[in-house]
């Protein structure tokens, strides 16, 4: 095949590629299962030892069509001793379902806690049992230019988040909406000299 045939074949592939899930080293591995099982309502579809990767591994997941989202690996000697990982995040669809998981998380011993109107999400910050930084947030119809952080009151109604987040973001530079920062986004994709497709 020559180049020019090669270089088609590239240009007809649209890599756009997507993360879909994450794993974890663990110590405690059956206590950190238990907290996502009962704070964010992960299920675990398969558990076991494969022949070739010799340490138990939980795969858990919240979606029918993903066989897992979150992965729980044993941690053995030469691992990380700690976690390198900013944080974990996970998306929510309501306020309400943000303050659910609250209640969950205190419940199962979750640790500070943080709430933050970042202007393009509603986000709740928590440390699970083996300190790894947790977010659990909803996206807002609004985009403001990041790093954004104010306090959030999950006290305050739903209208009331709302209300607040508008009045601060109006008088801001390069607050729009999620849909004309998409919009411009994707321009931006499409131009981007490194874009694979």
């Amino acid at each position: 095949m020559g180049p020019g045939r090669a270089r088609l074949l590239m240009d007809e592939i649209n890599l756009r590629p997507q993360l879909c899930h994450m794993g974890i080293y663990t110590d405690r591995q059956d206590e950190m299962q238990s907290f996502y099982e009962r704070v964010l309502g992960l299920v675990v579809s398969d558990t076991g030892v494969a022949h070739k990767f010799k340490r138990r591994i939980v795969f858990m997941t919240a979606d029918p069509l993903r066989h897992h989202q979150f992965v729980l690996v044993a941690r053995q000697e030469g691992d990380p001793a700690v976690s390198p990982l900013f944080q974990i995040s996970f998306k929510v669809n309501s306020l309400q379902v943000l303050r659910e998981v609250r209640r969950r998380a205190v419940q199962a011993g979750a640790t500070d806690f943080q709430p933050m109107n970042h202007g393009n999400s509603w986000s709740l910050y928590f440390n699970d049992p083996e300190g790894n930084r947790v977010e659990v947030y909803m996206e807002t119809p609004w985009y403001v230019a990041q790093p954004f952080a104010d306090d959030l009151d999950l006290n305050l109604s739903d209208a009331q988040i709302y209300q607040v987040t508008e009045a601060r973001l109006g008088p801001l530079d390069k607050a729009m909406s999620a849909d004309a920062w998409s919009v411009a986004m994707a321009q931006k994709i499409k131009n981007s000299p490194f874009a694979l497709s």
